[in-house]
């Protein structure tokens, strides 16, 4: 079916039509059972924004996580699309992207055909065995909650001050009911005749689907309700609410049955065992608990999550429950014991530090969940996870020989990695609160590591002992960095400067005053002349890294610079921002290369591969690998793909040149970045000896006689450039004068 898209009305469709239309949609077509499987190989290529050319990490959960009714899929949402597991393999069948925002809820249709999504503004649903989407609507603000009917015809969302109904199939709004509040989750019930609506005012609201009739309010909740579901039998009605209770109704009489207490923060999620003698809720307090349903008795209390936004449902037998949370995990438990039976789904955590090992076939993310994730480029294969330290790992680096990872940590210590074997030698516990930065010196026979107290320490690496602890900053220290010979170190802090240091006698050298803000991340240039720093001021410097002047600031960010890095070559900076872009530089004049836009949260981190072919970013729990060769490295005539005279100079093909004109002015080609080379002007074949000159982005060719070039004859430019990586474009330009 073609996908169509349209905007929601707020006005109440009048009931005989909603009545009318049921009976069409009943008698028109039943829901197709065809299955596609899409493959489950490469998921690091699947659904890659615009630009990108791999993804490590399926990014945050950010919804309620279901099961389709036959316990055989389950769709987790998250920050980056909705990932469709199958529940028997563990293996991600489709990643289902078309959302520009996170996705707060999912359903499946009570008979598995159909998977709907509701997330930034828009309702979408997919055919769950293709995972092809087959219509999307909008609400006006936002969308919040969706719900199928039990027999599968319609689709409810909640978002905005609204409940909408649809047609699940074609996506035709067929019923609008308003809300004094934002509106937060819906359900049917089981005869599908009665819809229940969710509020931020604490209120539940309980409608007759076919009439439209408003039947009844539920109070029993001080704050927004969260969650609303119907007992298997339909003769109960649970809600949660931000109240950090949940409520049970009587779904007929409206009456409140229990009122079951014990989060110790907002409750995220409920949901019913089948035979509805047991009711789970998933809270932000980290815990799943178990509730007798008849007698609202508390059962038990399963722990394990780490993070907010629990999210629960049961499996179709009822023995095992299924939880999502904010920690990025999937955990299955015994519904009896109350015990974690396995982890079905383990993802990457917020990744704050990205790095490539010197042969450029691993690339390393250091995440919030204490690890240190290591995959093959090539593959996207996940390597291996380095886990041994208590809180967010902050840091990593590789050392030169690529034998040996470092990473800082929350919790003042920082590791030595064996690449090879996983393994840990003792930590080094040399800050007395979190390590956020560390690095190795071009020989790796230095490691310097930088904290949240302030201190900068210098280790040897083989004897594992401190060299010198720098003490002059007066705010944490985010970042450092060692130049091109291991001689001096430049640091970054929130005392708003940029300094550096003799590494041999560990003496200060340079104090660099020019930010007004927190300085979050600092870079040399390969060969040592340019110091980078970007900050919480949006703003990146360029400094003489020798004399402390300041070269030039560049300024295009909307938002705190998190970090900065060079390209092998110098030539290129890039650049990573909290406004969820990265940017690449020209470092020689300044000039705003390129915009990569494809993360859906704060950039922060930036790193170049070794070749300068790929930058890695890190944001949220996603890491993209993006190709800079194919855009940005091969030089280009301006806003063309191939070289193009300007200004009154002669244009490829132009037949209305005067040569005079042309001689007096010369012939400028112009690229989008400094480029080398030669170019020549020829007549048959034959070289006029045209002087060649380059200036950063542009070669001017200049003749010693206005003769040389003469009325009505055909002129050929010629010769091929390089830019500084390396890379070559051939140019021919053909044109007559008249």
């Amino acid at each position: 079916m073609q996908k169509t898209t349209r905007r929601s009305g707020r006005a109440t469709r009048h009931p005989t039509c909603l009545c009318s239309c049921l009976i069409v949609i009943l008698a028109m077509y039943a829901i197709p059972q065809n299955t596609i499987a899409q493959d489950t190989q490469d998921l690091h290529l699947w659904s890659l924004p615009e630009g990108a050319k791999a993804r490590f990490g399926k990014g945050w959960i950010s919804g309620n996580i279901k099961l389709s009714h036959d316990g055989k899929r389950l769709a987790m949402p998250c920050s980056i699309g909705t990932w469709v597991y199958d529940t028997e393999t563990d293996k991600a069948l489709h990643l289902l992207t078309g959302h520009t925002g996170a996705i707060r809820s999912v359903a499946f249709s009570p008979n598995n055909s159909l998977l709907a999504s509701a997330g930034d503004k828009t309702v979408r649903v997919w055919d769950a065995r293709t995972g092809t989407e087959l219509w999307t609507q909008a609400h006006e603000n936002r969308a919040a909650g969706v719900a199928f009917s039990p027999n599968n015809i319609l689709l409810a969302s909640a978002g905005d001050h609204t409940v909408h109904v649809w047609d699940a199939r074609t996506g035709t709004e067929l019923l609008t009911q308003e809300h004094e509040d934002l509106t937060t989750d819906v359900a049917f019930s089981l005869d599908g005749k009665t819809l229940a609506s969710a509020s931020e005012d604490g209120t539940v609201h309980l409608w007759n689907v076919l009439s439209g009739k408003h039947l009844r309010t539920l109070k029993g909740h001080t704050l927004s309700v969260t969650s609303v579901v119907f007992s298997p039998d339909g003769n109960t009605l649970a809600s949660a609410s931000e109240d950090q209770t949940i409520c049970l109704w009587n779904a007929q009489t409206g009456a409140l049955l229990h009122t079951l207490t014990g989060h110790e923060r907002p409750v995220f999620s409920v949901a019913f065992s089948p035979d509805g003698k047991t009711l789970a809720s998933g809270s932000w307090d980290k815990t799943i608990r178990l509730w007798d349903v008849p007698t609202g008795t508390h059962l038990r209390t399963l722990d394990g999550h780490t993070s907010i936004r629990v999210s629960v449902a049961f499996s179709a037998d009822g023995k095992t429950l299924i939880s999502g949370s904010s920690d990025s995990t999937v955990r299955l438990w015994d519904v009896d014991t109350g015990k974690e039976i396995r982890k079905m789904v383990e993802q990457i955590l917020a990744v704050v530090g990205v790095a490539f090992s010197p042969d450029g076939k691993t690339v390393a993310g250091c995440t919030w969940n204490s690890t240190v994730w290591l995959w093959d480029i090539e593959t996207g294969v996940l390597l291996r996870s380095l886990k041994g330290q208590t809180r967010s790992v902050n840091g990593v680096a590789f050392s030169s020989d690529g034998q040996t990872i470092a990473s800082g940590s929350g919790d003042g210590t920082v590791l030595l990695w064996d690449v090879e074997t996983g393994a840990a030698l003792p930590p080094l516990a040399g800050h007395k609160r979190s390590a956020m930065s560390v690095a190795f010196s071009p020989n790796s026979k230095t490691l310097a590591s930088a904290g949240i107290d302030g201190d900068i320490q210098l280790w040897d690496r083989q004897s594992r002992k401190p060299i010198h602890t720098l003490t002059e900053h007066r705010g944490w220290v985010n970042s450092v960095a060692f130049n091109s010979d291991g001689s001096v170190l430049a640091s970054g802090s929130w005392d708003n400067t940029v300094r550096t240091w003799d590494t041999q006698s560990g003496t200060p050298l340079l104090t660099l005053d020019g930010h007004t803000d927190r300085v979050h991340s600092v870079a040399f240039s390969p060969d040592g002349k340019v110091l980078a720093s970007g900050n919480h001021d949006n703003i990146i410097h360029l400094w003489n890294a020798q004399s402390g002047e300041l070269i030039r600031t560049l300024e295009k960010h909307k938002s705190v610079v998190n970090s900065v890095a060079f390209s092998p070559s110098g030539n290129i900076l890039a650049s990573g921002s909290d406004d969820h872009t990265m940017m690449l530089w020209d470092v020689r004049t300044g000039a705003h290369l390129r915009t990569l836009d494809g993360h859906r949260g704060q950039v922060k981190c930036v790193a170049f591969s070794p070749d300068g072919k790929t930058l890695a970013s890190g944001s949220g729990h996603v890491v993209l690998l993006w190709d800079i060769v194919s855009d940005t490295n091969v030089p280009k005539t301006a806003n063309t793909t191939s070289p193009k005279v300007i200004s009154s100079n002669p244009a490829d093909g132009d037949e209305d040149v005067d040569p005079v004109l042309m001689f007096e002015e010369g012939i400028k080609v112009v690229f989008d970045k400094p480029v080398t080379g030669d170019l020549t002007v020829t007549v048959g074949g034959v070289d006029v000896g045209w002087t060649s000159t380059v200036e950063d982005s542009t070669i001017t060719l200049t003749g010693n006689a206005r003769q040389e070039l003469t009325y009505g004859t055909v002129y050929k430019i010629a010769g091929t450039v390089s830019d500084n990586e390396g890379n070559k474009t051939k140019v021919e330009i053909i044109f007559t004068t008249e």
